[in-house]
């Protein structure tokens, strides 16, 4: 359903879009992004996120963007990066959901008894997500349906964010 309607939502402005003029495009993109602090078991994440959005009409928007990360534990650190393709979908005024796609790559070292094994990798994460939207400010929780508990560059499948678009 939340598939569907982000689709009927893309035709409509697609076609929209024959009429306008490249100022009209510029005028509709927001930009921002977010930050996801996750914390357990000896855990830490922070990643930031900055991106950008095309608002399609006042309930759709997609965009793309980019994260940059730290995460560490009782024997490994990540340094990550990545990409991704971000919708949101605003049903009422007060909740902003999300559906997000990142593939992100990993530079991981882990402390063992005979040295230090480095490996780098990508992982993909889908992200479904709810939140508390005010303005341009949504604080929510996403839950990445792809997680895998050693390759996952986060703590847990559940991160809280803080999002902000301008």
């Amino acid at each position: 359903m939340f598939f569907c309607c982000i689709f009927t939502g893309l035709l409509y402005e697609s076609n929209a879009q024959l009429t306008t003029t490249s100022g009209d495009f510029w005028s509709k993109v927001r930009f921002g992004g977010n930050l996801s602090l996750s914390f357990s078991n000896n855990r830490t994440s922070v990643v930031a996120a900055p991106s950008a959005i095309y608002q399609f009409n006042e309930k759709f928007s997609t965009g793309l963007g980019i994260n940059f990360g730290y995460n560490n534990g009782l024997n490994f650190e990540d340094y990550i990066y990545g990409v991704s393709v971000i919708s949101l979908y605003t049903p009422f005024r007060g909740l902003q959901l999300s559906v997000e796609l990142e593939e992100t790559g990993v530079t991981r070292t882990v402390e063992t008894v005979v040295g230090d094994i480095t490996d780098s990798y990508f992982y993909p994460s889908l992200f479904l997500g709810g939140g508390y939207q005010v303005g341009g400010v949504t604080i929510g929780v996403r839950y990445d349906l792809l997680y895998d508990e050693q390759k996952s560059i986060y703590a847990s499948p559940f991160n809280p964010f803080f999002r902000v678009f301008f």
